[in-house]
């Protein structure tokens, strides 16, 4: 996706953050399906949220707009994305995401 940083990078951002801001809540964009998004990508992408745990995940399917670059490439059929994108959103509600909250005014 001509991202200007790294996996690593990323992750270290994130560390950093839930390191020093503790009760920090992280959230983040995904589009399954990209078209270059590759059956590794998005384990990767699975393996990085079940790290994280993110309690804000904003899970878009990927949409060609027309006049861009993306919408030449050849586009993951569009089950696969389906299949991808349902994925996420169990992994999502498999954790729960602000108990440490609970208590807490």
């Amino acid at each position: 996706m001509n991202r200007e940083y790294t996996v690593e990078e990323f992750e270290e951002v994130c560390d950093v953050l839930k390191e020093r801001a503790i009760d920090i809540t992280l959230a983040t964009d995904i589009i399954c399906g990209f078209p270059t998004e590759t059956a590794e990508h998005f384990e990767e992408t699975m393996q990085l949220i079940a790290k994280y745990k993110f309690p804000v995940i904003n899970i878009s399917q990927f949409y060609p707009r027309p006049g861009t670059v993306a919408a030449k490439w050849t586009k993951v059929p569009t089950q696969e994305v389906k299949r991808r994108s349902g994925d996420l959103t169990k992994l999502f509600d498999s954790y729960s995401t602000n108990n440490h909250f609970v208590g807490t005014e």
